[in-house]
């Protein structure tokens, strides 16, 4: 547990708001225009109380219009997590309970969308299904061990990487950018593993999870994505992975031609890891 004073708030987003989408857009790192965007609706989760000195949360827009090459299948939502002074967003299957937490000390940034009752404190909490997303890690050591479990490189000298050591039942697979300095991998971790550096892992399913690091040393982020099978979980984790990919850090670093390879090429592996018997 990171030693740090903390405010979270947690709220209900009931299921009437189930988002709809058309077909896949062009792949490519431009933004959007009036004759190609999809605008989606935004369920914003209920907002951080900030302290003395801090901005107010942002507001979240009514709609936001998705990233190209992103899809929402019609079980799914897109989110809106909302901190001091800024709006983060993650998509989440439609109806699940939204918990953002904000690390007042050092700005960390994360949110968690999961079934049931809101969670008082999510980041120590246990979830077998859950859609988590670190927006802001927090601290410059922070920043490399969120991902030198995953991304050796990370923890590269100067730098010493003081996470633990991967599980070897992980399936790791490093997703290609043609950025300087930018890594991006994929994990797929089996059910009823809890790999200690995806702290939400664990459960009765499988979790796909997109770790991204800007070399040297920072920013990272992760996002991880655990849904039960019931649920059809390779598109809703398809399009929560690729919608934080084509929205966060990384995506600053892509051009529009690798930015859609990195898309198709993390979506094979999503199908692969979580289609397989």
């Amino acid at each position: 547990m990171r030693g740090t004073s903390r405010r979270s708030r947690a709220g209900v987003l009931t299921a009437a708001a189930l988002l709809t989408a058309g077909g896949p857009l062009a792949a490519g790192a431009v933004p959007a225009t009036a004759a190609t965007a999809v605008a989606v609706p935004v369920r914003a989760c209920p907002a951080e109380q900030t302290g003395p000195g801090l901005p107010p949360p942002a507001a979240a827009p009514a709609s936001v219009a998705l990233p190209d090459g992103i899809t929402l299948p019609p079980t799914a939502a897109v989110y809106a997590a909302r901190y001091p002074g800024e709006v983060h967003y993650l998509v989440a299957p439609g109806g699940w309970t939204c918990d953002v937490v904000f690390f007042s000390a050092d700005g960390g940034e994360q949110a968690y969308v999961h079934p049931g009752a809101p969670v008082a404190d999510p980041a120590d909490a246990r979830f077998s299904a859950v859609v988590q997303a670190v927006f802001v890690s927090g601290g410059a050591q922070t920043e490399i061990d969120l991902a030198c479990g995953f991304i050796p490189q990370a923890g590269a000298a100067p730098h010493t990487c003081n996470a633990p050591a991967r599980l070897p039942a992980d399936r790791l697979h490093p997703v290609a950018t043609h950025a300087p300095g930018l890594l991006l991998a994929a994990v797929g971790v089996p059910s009823d593993t809890r790999e200690p550096n995806l702290p939400t892992t664990g459960g009765p399913d499988r979790t796909v999870a997109l770790v991204a690091f800007q070399s040297p040393g920072g920013p990272a982020q992760k996002i991880t994505c655990t849904i039960p099978a019931a649920l059809a979980p390779v598109p809703t984790c398809q399009a929560a992975l690729g919608h934080f990919l084509a929205t966060g850090a990384a995506a600053k670093q892509l051009t529009p031609a690798d930015r859609s390879a990195a898309l198709t090429d993390l979506n094979a592996f999503i199908a692969g890891y979580l289609g397989q018997p």
